[in-house]
């Protein structure tokens, strides 16, 4: 095995824009991701010594998704049970909307690849971390550096986009906590909202395509407003008036998850002033606050 290899993965601020889209094989769920800089999962593996019992463990222990990742691509790769600890370094909340299942999983089934075949082309790890994700839970993609859109059922990548949004997310966490999988079974599909969505879906390729960061930003908040009967933001109508005291420029949430923020951009000459007065408001209306830079490949 080589020398100790680090894999990362960041996780996102819920997601710009999810929805559904209705075609000849029935309705596709979609999402564009919102990958934040401040959070990030990190994996590693530790060798036992040798007398070791020959097994396989993750830390910490409530990772089973990323040990089963590691486990299924070992045995497919043709390795038996490896006398290891994969390590999990990870600063993003569980539960919350932050992508933080899949970036455990595809930071470990990289790390996997990496250590047992290291000279495997880039393009080849991430087809086969993929491959295995997808057999474990829905998800969001999250191996391009920056915004990418992709078909969230089976983490295909529809289009990975080169931005300058410069995107900074006032966010609150409105408590509690979703579990993904959960709220995916129990989520009925609407053919009126599935036209909406594929306009939405056109007009945010187009805004990022264009580095279009006000047009972007309205996009997310047409989706948080859409998707509110489904899982309501009780502090959505706060963060409205937030917007329009204030002008930032939209309203970002995760679909299914319990964080809704307020969308700025350091394009914005007075960036700044109104992200402090933003939290200042927050606080005094009951709300801790936490600040995220969307995660960009730059143009």
């Amino acid at each position: 095995m080589p020398a100790e290899i680090v894999t990362t993965v960041h996780g996102t601020f819920g997601e710009i824009l999810q929805g559904y889209t209705f075609g000849a094989h029935g309705f596709e769920h979609f999402l564009f991701t919102a990958p934040v800089e401040e959070l990030r999962s990190r994996a590693r593996l530790r060798p036992h010594d040798g007398t070791a019992e020959r097994r396989l463990h993750v830390t910490p222990s409530d990772r089973s998704k990323a040990l089963s990742a590691f486990e299924m691509l070992s045995a497919e790769l043709g390795h038996g049970a490896l006398n290891c600890t994969i390590e999990i370094e990870s600063n993003i909340p569980v539960a919350k909307g932050y992508a933080s299942s899949t970036a455990d999983i595809l930071a470990t089934a990289q790390l996997c690849i990496r250590s047992l075949h290291p000279d495997t082309p880039d393009e080849v790890v991430q087809a086969l971390a993929l491959s295995v994700a997808r057999q474990l839970e829905y998800g969001d993609y999250l191996l391009h550096p920056g915004v990418a859109a992709c078909a969230q059922r089976s983490q295909r990548l529809l289009a990975a986009y080169r931005t300058d949004l410069r995107w900074t997310i006032v966010g609150v966490d409105e408590g509690g906590w979703v579990r993904t999988e959960e709220f995916h079974q129990e989520r009925p599909e609407d053919l009126g909202k599935a036209r909406v969505y594929e306009q939405l879906f056109a007009q945010l390729d187009t805004a990022l395509r264009a580095n279009n960061y006000v047009a972007a930003a309205e996009v997310a908040s047409h989706s948080a407003e859409l998707h509110n009967d489904r899982l309501p933001k009780k502090s959505l109508d706060d963060l409205w008036r937030i917007q329009n005291e204030l002008g930032a420029l939209g309203i970002c949430v995760a679909h299914s998850g319990t964080l809704a923020g307020l969308i700025f951009s350091r394009h914005q000459p007075d960036h700044d002033l109104r992200v402090r007065e933003c939290r200042s408001e927050l606080e005094s209306w009951g709300y801790s606050s936490d600040m995220f830079t969307l995660k960009e490949e730059q143009r």
